[in-house]
């Protein structure tokens, strides 16, 4: 019961949380089979929200056994179907409960459940892939092992790409990639336990390398979130790509110019840092964003989005007057409590919909106080959350419509530095869509 009542409470925070949800061969996931999902792990408690809200089949999580400290924890992780799992490094009193642990996962698997293990045994925010663990393997492997290699196991690896995990209104990208069956690894395991167990687990490592963002090199990013800025900024169409296609095709035509031409890989880098850096110092670019992307699209255009932003001031300001509170709170409370990136984007939802819902419960008796109409006070209620979607929106292309602003006014008193700068970006931008234009013609 705890279970579906929150993933129903949390898949709404989770749709309001990012601007996009896309989720790419959800087919692959059998619902009639005994499944492991195996994601990659870039935000602690955000990852399994993610798996729990967007993935059909109810999940069961392997969870570290150390936060299981009290009965009460106890019961109230079970009701969320998180089973601990204890290391020794943290409960070393405790491991041998291990061997129950691995029992129950054995039996949910010949009951045909469904299984989410982090196969990387770590949490990290980086655009790498750590280590896979054998966790996974062993267990599907001995579950099999028990019924004769007859329950046909599928484990599916599942890449979780963010946009930016730890900002609202980022976007989601979940790839779900080719299962790998267990039942094709009967001889082996036959023949070498361990060699069998070493097999799955460099597939499980294949599998997810296909379906997640991999850098050589993490500044590499940066260039990356340069790249995508500068052909936003040009407008140019990249068919239908996802913005994780997208991504991918850059950092394979970077890498590709890499191997090829490690002279102007490094020239191509040092020239958009070089654009961007100038674009910081007249304040006309922030790397940084509080903002993050507005999901309004008005009008294109300076003069058609001022327009509209005039059209929409006084709502907006209402709206904006209504949720700037829970807002700042919300983010000042987390940067205040999180120690670790990784937890800032999964405290942030949580803590945002615990204090939204207490801002909105109140705003809306006050409401009812001074209407004493129910239907004025439901109508609040319904749109009271589109609102404050409305206000950040509002702020986000507002703050875009300056930084134009601000470029107009440069290119009109300083003309020789806007040219510069015009002409530096128009080259960057045929660098890049040559580099990326290499990745579809297969040059």
């Amino acid at each position: 019961m705890l279970y579906r009542l929150l993933k129903i409470v949390l898949g709404y925070a989770v749709r309001k949380y990012f601007i996009s949800i896309d989720i790419n061969n959800a087919d692959r996931i059998p619902k009639d089979k005994p499944v492991i999902l195996l994601p990659n792990h870039r935000s602690a408690f955000m990852d399994p929200v993610v798996i729990a809200t967007q993935i059909e089949r109810t999940t069961y999580f392997l969870t570290r056994g150390e936060s299981f400290g009290n009965p009460l924890a106890v019961r109230i992780f079970k009701q969320l179907k998180m089973i601990p799992i204890f290391r020794r490094e943290h409960n070393p009193d405790k491991v041998d409960q291990n061997e129950d642990i691995f029992r129950y996962c054995h039996q949910l698997m010949a009951e045909r459940g469904c299984l989410m293990i982090f196969p990387e045994g770590i949490c990290q925010t980086k655009h790498l892939l750590m280590p896979i663990k054998t966790g996974a393997a062993r267990i599907a492997l001995e579950s099999e092992r028990k019924h004769n290699f007859e329950l046909d196991i599928h484990l599916i690896p599942l890449g979780i790409n963010y946009s930016n995990p730890h900002r609202f209104r980022g976007q989601l990208n979940l790839s779900i990639g080719e299962p790998i069956k267990i039942s094709k690894y009967k001889d082996a395991f036959e023949a070498d336990y361990w060699k069998a167990v070493e097999l799955v687990s460099e597939e499980i490592d294949q599998g997810l390398r296909n379906e997640i963002l991999i850098l050589d090199d993490q500044s590499d990013i940066e260039t990356i979130h340069q790249i995508e800025d500068i052909i936003q900024f040009e407008g140019a169409e990249n068919n239908d790509l996802s913005w994780y296609q997208f991504r991918q095709r850059i950092k394979q035509g970077l890498y590709s110019l890499k191997e090829t031409n490690a002279v102007r890989f490094q020239e191509l880098k040092q020239g958009l840092a070089h654009y961007y850096s100038s674009l910081k110092r007249l304040h006309l670019f922030r790397s940084s964003r509080v903002m993050n992307y507005s999901g309004m699209s008005w009008a294109t255009g300076f003069w058609p989005t001022l327009v509209w932003l005039i059209v929409l001031a006084p709502l907006a300001l209402v709206s904006y007057l209504l949720h700037v509170l829970p807002f700042l709170t919300t983010r000042l409370v987390s940067l205040k409590v999180v120690k670790r990136v990784d937890f800032f984007g999964s405290l942030a939802l949580i803590l945002g919909l615990f204090i939204f819902t207490v801002f909105g419960l109140f705003q809306t008796w006050i409401v009812y106080s001074l209407t004493a109409n129910w239907i004025a006070t439901l109508v609040f209620a319904a749109v009271w959350p589109s609102l404050g979607l409305l206000a950040y929106g509002y702020v986000a292309e507002l703050n875009r419509w300056i930084q134009q602003l601000n470029w107009r006014i440069i290119s009109s008193r300083k003309k020789r530095l806007a040219h510069e700068l015009d002409t530096m970006r128009k080259d960057l931008q045929a660098s890049v869509q040559s580099v990326i234009s290499s990745q579809v013609t297969g040059n």
